[in-house]
């Protein structure tokens, strides 16, 4: 009877053996859901946000090309300006003066070409007759165009005056807006570098 008994107990722990070594069945997931959405057309801004730094598209100083006193300024600070419009006004009195003594320099210099012209030309007329000396002619010669180059100085010295009084009528290069004024009525600008006065944007 025992025998029995104990064959049974060792036939059912064996099956539950064999019924734990079994792998368990894995189960399926279940399908993800998927979202649809209808593409339709639509209109939409195209914007982009951009880091920039304002600048003048020209930008010109107003300097003063001659040494004087500032007297005027005939503009309003901030206001548009064209080119060629007067900004500033540089007393033009020592200008003037320094045009006044070119003017006489240059007559005095005709002057002098004058009668060294006629001299050269007496000589040249009494050479062939030996009246006059070969050394004495080419002296009277060389003060002939000592003569007219001294004329040429002066005239380039006039022509410089007169452009040195324009610059007393200090204008805009070009045009824009007129910044603030630098320099205050009654300086002294111009000397020995040029002074800016404002800036036209």
């Amino acid at each position: 009877m025992i025998a029995p008994l104990r064959s049974l107990a060792l036939t059912c722990a064996v099956a539950v053996a064999l019924t734990a070594c079994k792998k368990p069945e894995q189960q399926t997931p279940p399908p993800p859901e998927v979202g649809v959405i209808d593409a339709k057309p639509q209109t939409l801004p195209l914007q982009r946000e951009l880091v920039g730094r304002l600048s003048p598209f020209r930008s010109a100083d107003v300097r003063a090309r001659v040494p004087g006193v500032l007297l005027k300024r005939v503009y309003q600070e901030g206001a548009d300006v064209k080119q060629g419009q007067v900004l500033f006004l540089i007393d033009p009195a020592p200008l003037r003066a320094s045009l006044n003594a070119s003017q006489a320099e240059l007559a005095s210099a005709q002057a002098t070409y004058a009668n060294a012209k006629a001299a050269a030309n007496r000589a040249r007329s009494l050479a062939p007759q030996k009246y006059v000396s070969k050394s004495d002619l080419d002296a009277a010669e060389a003060t002939e165009r000592t003569a007219a180059a001294a004329v040429q100085q002066a005239q380039a010295a006039l022509t410089s005056a007169k452009i040195n009084l324009g610059y007393a009528e200090v204008t805009s290069p070009i045009s824009g807006r007129a910044g603030k004024q630098q320099v205050t009525e009654g300086a002294l600008v111009g000397q020995g570098d040029v002074t800016l006065l404002t800036t036209v944007d």
